[in-house]
């Protein structure tokens, strides 16, 4: 069985990087970053987990972390993107792995 709240949480996440970073919307940002549009908004509504490869693209091109992603946790980030998914996101993100044992 899926964890579709902890799919929730990664969503809003996916959703803060796209609009922290962009304008784009979901469709836009699906095909700029070569994923499906379908995928893409299944994984920002949180109906299903965004796979590690897919994840680690955004990491690269973005200066992510999978803990960022995946997570919450901030503090491998440069604080340009903290600043950005900080300013984006109402969920609890954190900037010490300490501070977010999961």
């Amino acid at each position: 069985m899926e964890n579709t709240s902890r799919y929730k949480e990664i969503g809003i996440r996916l959703s803060a990087i796209r609009l922290g970073f962009s304008t784009l919307s979901q469709t836009e940002w699906a095909g700029k970053n070569g994923f499906n549009k379908t995928q893409y908004n299944n994984w920002e509504t949180g109906l299903r987990r965004i796979p590690v490869e897919a994840a680690e693209t955004l990491c690269d091109v973005y200066g992510l972390t999978l803990d960022a992603i995946y997570r919450g946790r901030l503090d491998g980030l440069s604080d340009t993107s903290r600043k950005i998914l900080l300013s984006s996101t109402p969920i609890a993100l954190t900037t010490s792995s300490k501070d977010n044992p999961r």
